[in-house]
C-alpha cells in the first residue's frame, strides 16, 4: 500500500499528542490463506472439530500467506480529513479494520486519539444528492 499526501512519521519532527488524531508505526498484517482457525467455544466443539479434521483428506499443498499491509507508517493531525485511495487488494480495508479495532495487526502499532470514523464499504452512508465532500462532512 502506498501512502501519498500523508505526513510520514519522522522522529525528528514528532508532533505532540494533543496535535495527533492517528499515529501508525510499522504496521503490517499477515493473512494465512486456506488455514482453518482453531477456535472452540465448548468441549463438544473441540471434540467434533478434531473428529472432522481426522476424516478430511489433505491436498498436500501448504498454506499460502498474504501480506495485506507491510511496514506502513504515517501520522494524521487532529482535525484533518483523509481518504485512502488505491488499487484493489492494496490493503485499504485491512488498514481501516485495524484502525477501527476490528482486527489486530501482525506487527507494528496504531494509536488513536479522540473520535475516528471510517467507512469500510463502498457507498455506505453516502447520499446520492450530496457531493463527496458533503457526504464526508455529515458522516
Amino acid at each position: 500500500m502506498e501512502c501519498r499526501n500523508v505526513q510520514t512519521f519522522q522522529r525528528s519532527n514528532v508532533l505532540t499528542m494533543s496535535d495527533l488524531a492517528i499515529r501508525v508505526e510499522n504496521l503490517s498484517k499477515l493473512y494465512h490463506i486456506g488455514k482453518a482457525q482453531r477456535r472452540h467455544d465448548t468441549l463438544r466443539d473441540a471434540i467434533v472439530g478434531a473428529f472432522k479434521r481426522s476424516n478430511v483428506q489433505t491436498s498436500g499443498r501448504s498454506d499460502d500467506t498474504l501480506w495485506a499491509l507491510k511496514d506502513v507508517s504515517f501520522e494524521v493531525k487532529r482535525g484533518d480529513v483523509i481518504g485512502i485511495i488505491d488499487r484493489n487488494g492494496a490493503g485499504k480495508s485491512t488498514l481501516l479494520k485495524i484502525l477501527s479495532r476490528i482486527t489486530e495487526p501482525t506487527e507494528g502499532r496504531a494509536e488513536m486519539h479522540g473520535r475516528v470514523a471510517s467507512l469500510l464499504e463502498v457507498g455506505t452512508g453516502f447520499h446520492p444528492e450530496l457531493t463527496g465532500r458533503e457526504n464526508i462532512r455529515f458522516a
